[in-house]
């Protein structure tokens, strides 16, 4: 049975075979959480076809961020009744330092999803999983 392509994004899958990794650690090793495959461990495909396929990406984490300071603004606004400017920094910055490799990384991954070339061959899949 193949993967559905929301369950592929959020378990950072190949767009191509739904199956491999798209990076060698996993999010919670966060000394190395920047370290992608360079080839589908399955289906083989290259995930950074040529130099600079992932500055994209890099728009795709801008947007990440400037939605998570919208909303804590917000938040911090509402929650804290017009608090202090110090309060924002105090909310706001932590957060970004934290969200960085979650929002790295799916930024790369929506990036090959949704922007590069790549399709999805679900005969790979059934290769990988052995039903063919």
């Amino acid at each position: 049975m193949s993967r559905s392509k929301f369950s592929a994004i959020l378990h950072e899958k190949c767009p191509r075979c739904r199956e491999g990794n798209i990076f060698t650690y996993p999010l919670s090793k966060v000394s190395r959480f920047s370290i992608t495959n360079e080839n589908c461990p399955v289906c083989n495909l290259r995930y950074e076809k040529e130099p600079g396929t992932f500055y994209g990406a890099m728009y795709v984490s801008y947007g990440f961020n400037v939605g998570m300071v919208v909303a804590l603004f917000i938040a911090t606004f509402t929650i804290g009744n017009d608090p202090h400017l110090m309060w924002y920094f105090i909310v706001i910055i932590p957060a970004l330092i934290l969200a960085a490799p979650f929002f790295f990384r799916y930024s790369r991954v929506l990036w090959l999803y949704f922007f590069s070339d790549v399709t999805y061959n679900p005969s790979l899949a059934d290769k990988a999983q052995g039903t063919v």
